[in-house]
C-alpha cells in the first residue's frame, strides 16, 4: 500500500512538473511572439516612414526635373524661334537677291543685243568705207595689205632684228650672271672641311723598332690581321710608318684602331689582336648610328629610317679620289638647298636628295652593283619620295632626269667634285692637267692655239682659216672630242668651241 502511494505521489509530481514546464514554454512563446509582433510592427512603421520619405524625395526631384525640363524646353523654343526668324530673313534676302539677279540678267541680255546691233552696223559701215577706199585707191584691200607688209618689212625689219638680237644678248648675259651668282652663293654657303686622306691608311709609329713587334714571330701578327681583320699590313723601308691596305675602308679603320690600342697597352700577340678586332668592330658599328644622327641633326632632318642613318654614318669612312664621301654628300646637300631656295623650290626635297645621292657608296664594297643602283634600291625599300629616288638614280646620267630637283643635284654634285682642293688635287697637278689638254688640242693639223677655262670645262680652239675650211670644222671637232674623252679627268660636262676667223686688212 505504501509503495502504491509513493508511486501515485511520484506520478502526480511528474505530471505537475511537466505541466509547469509546458506552461513556462507557453509563456516564453507568448513573450517571444509578442516581441516578434512588436519588432514586425516597428519594422512596418520604419518601412512606412522610409516609403513616405522616398515618395516625398521623389516628388521633390520630379518637381525639380520637371522645372528643369520646362526651362530647357522654353530655352529651346526661344532658340528655334530665333533661328526661324533668321531663316525667314535669309529667305526674304534670297528672294530679293534672286529678283535683282534676274533684273541684271535681263539688262545684260538687252545690252548684248544692243552691242550686236551696233557691231553689225559698224561692220556694214566698215565695209562701205573699205569699198569707197578701194575705188579711190584703185586697188583691193588684199593688195593694200600686201603693200603695207612689204613697206614695213623693208623699212623696219632690220631694226626689229637688231633690237631682238640686242634683247637676246642682254637676256643671255643677265641669265648667265644670275646663274653664276646662284652657284657662287650656294658654294659659299656650303663650305665644308676638305679631306686630305687617301684610300690606303698610313699608321705612324713613334719608334721604328715597333715594326718587329707588329710583324711578330714568323709573321704571326700580320697573318692574324689578314685572317681576322681582312687587311694587309704593308711594312716597307719608309721609317716610322706602316701601311694598312684593304678594299674595305671600314676594315681599314677597324685595323687602325686595333693597332693603336694594342701598341698603347703593349699586347701585340695573335690572341689579343683577334679579341681587339672584335671589340673595335663593335665600337665602329655603334659609331655609324651616332655619326648619322649627328649629320641629320645638323641638317634638321628627322624622318630618315634607322638603316639609312647608319649607312650615312658609314660614308664617313668611304673616300672617293681622296674626298670624304660623307663631307661631299653634306656639301652637295647644302649647295642643292641653297639653289632650291633661290629658285623658290622645296628646299627639304633638295636637301634630302643631295645628302642621299651617294648613299650606295656605303654598301658598294659589300654588295655587287654600282653605287647608283644599290642606293636606288635602298631608298625604294624604305619607300622614299619618288623625286628623291630619281635624283639618286639619275645624278650620273644613267636614267632620265624627271624633275628640276634631279638637275639641281647633278649640278651640285659636279660643283662639289670639281671644286679646287675638294678631292685633294694639288695646284701643280691641277695646272699640269690643264696644260696637257691644251697641248693635245694643239697637236691637230690646222690648230693655232688652244685655251682651257673654268677648271677644264671650257676649251677654246683657234684654227688657221687657210688650213681648215668651214666644212672641215665638224670633223675636227669630233676628233678633238674623242681625244679629250680619252684623257679627261674633269667630272661633269665639257664644252669645246672651235673658232675659225679670217680677217682681211686693206691699207687705204
Amino acid at each position: 500500500m505504501t509503495n502504491l502511494e509513493d508511486n501515485s505521489w511520484f506520478i502526480v509530481v511528474t505530471i505537475l512538473a511537466i505541466t509547469i514546464f509546458l506552461l513556462m514554454l507557453y509563456c516564453c512563446y507568448l513573450l517571444f511572439n509578442r516581441r516578434r509582433n512588436h519588432v514586425i510592427k516597428k519594422a512596418k512603421e520604419e518601412a512606412k516612414k522610409i516609403k513616405m520619405e522616398a515618395l516625398a524625395s521623389a516628388k521633390i526631384e520630379a518637381t525639380i526635373l520637371k522645372n528643369t525640363i520646362e526651362e530647357e524646353l522654353y530655352s529651346k523654343r526661344l532658340e528655334i524661334d530665333h533661328e526661324s526668324a533668321i531663316l525667314e530673313q535669309k529667305k526674304v534676302k534670297y528672294f530679293e537677291d534672286l529678283e535683282n539677279l534676274n533684273l541684271r540678267e535681263s539688262k545684260i541680255v538687252e545690252q548684248q543685243l544692243e552691242n550686236n546691233r551696233v557691231k553689225n552696223k559698224l561692220s556694214i559701215d566698215v565695209d562701205n568705207v573699205v569699198e569707197i577706199l578701194e575705188k579711190l585707191a584703185n586697188m583691193s584691200s588684199e593688195e593694200a595689205k600686201q603693200r603695207l607688209e612689204s613697206y614695213v618689212e623693208n623699212a623696219y625689219l632690220e631694226d626689229i632684228y637688231k633690237e631682238i638680237k640686242a634683247k637676246e644678248d642682254l637676256l643671255r648675259l643677265n641669265s648667265r650672271e644670275t646663274a653664276l651668282n646662284i652657284l657662287i652663293d650656294a658654294m659659299e654657303k656650303a663650305h665644308v672641311q676638305v679631306s686630305t686622306e687617301k684610300n690606303t691608311t698610313i699608321f705612324k709609329l713613334e719608334d721604328d723598332s715597333l715594326k718587329g713587334k707588329i710583324i711578330g714571330r714568323e709573321g704571326r701578327n700580320v697573318k692574324t690581321f689578314q685572317q681576322y681583320g681582312g687587311v694587309d699590313i704593308i711594312i716597307d723601308e719608309v721609317p716610322n710608318r706602316i701601311v694598312i691596305s684593304s678594299f674595305n675602308p671600314i676594315r681599314r679603320e677597324i685595323a687602325y684602331n686595333t693597332l693603336a690600342e694594342l701598341i698603347k697597352i703593349g699586347r701585340l700577340q695573335p690572341a689579343a689582336i683577334e679579341e681587339t678586332l672584335l671589340l673595335e668592330e663593335q665600337k665602329i658599328q655603334e659609331s655609324f648610328l651616332k655619326t648619322g644622327l649627328e649629320v641629320t641633326k645638323e641638317l634638321n632632318i628627322f624622318d630618315f629610317p634607322e638603316e639609312i642613318i647608319i649607312n650615312l654614318g658609314k660614308l664617313k669612312h668611304r673616300f672617293s679620289y681622296g674626298q670624304s664621301v660623307l663631307q661631299h654628300s653634306i656639301e652637295v646637300a647644302k649647295i642643292a638647298r641653297s639653289i632650291a631656295e633661290t629658285l623658290e623650290l622645296d628646299t627639304e626635297i633638295a636637301l634630302k636628295a643631295g645628302l642621299l645621292h651617294d648613299i650606295g657608296k656605303a654598301i658598294d664594297f659589300e654588295q655587287e652593283g654600282s653605287h647608283v643602283l644599290l642606293g636606288t634600291n635602298l631608298l625604294k625599300t624604305y619607300k622614299m619620295d619618288n623625286i628623291i629616288v630619281n635624283c639618286v638614280e639619275s645624278h650620273h646620267g644613267d636614267v632620265e632626269k624627271k624633275s628640276v630637283y634631279a638637275e639641281i643635284i647633278s649640278i651640285s654634285d659636279t660643283i662639289s667634285a670639281a671644286r679646287y682642293g675638294a678631292r685633294n688635287n694639288g695646284a701643280e697637278e691641277f695646272f699640269e692637267r690643264l696644260k696637257e689638254v691644251e697641248e693635245e688640242c694643239e697637236k691637230f693639223y690646222g690648230v693655232l692655239r688652244a685655251y682651257v677655262f673654268q677648271s677644264g670645262r671650257q676649251i677654246r680652239v683657234i684654227v688657221n682659216p687657210d688650213l681648215v675650211k668651214d666644212h672641215e670644222l665638224m670633223d675636227l671637232t669630233q676628233k678633238i672630242r674623242e681625244k679629250i674623252k680619252s684623257i679627261n679627268k674633269t667630272p661633269g660636262d665639257i664644252y669645246i668651241t672651235l673658232i675659225r676667223e679670217k680677217r682681211e686688212i686693206i691699207k687705204l
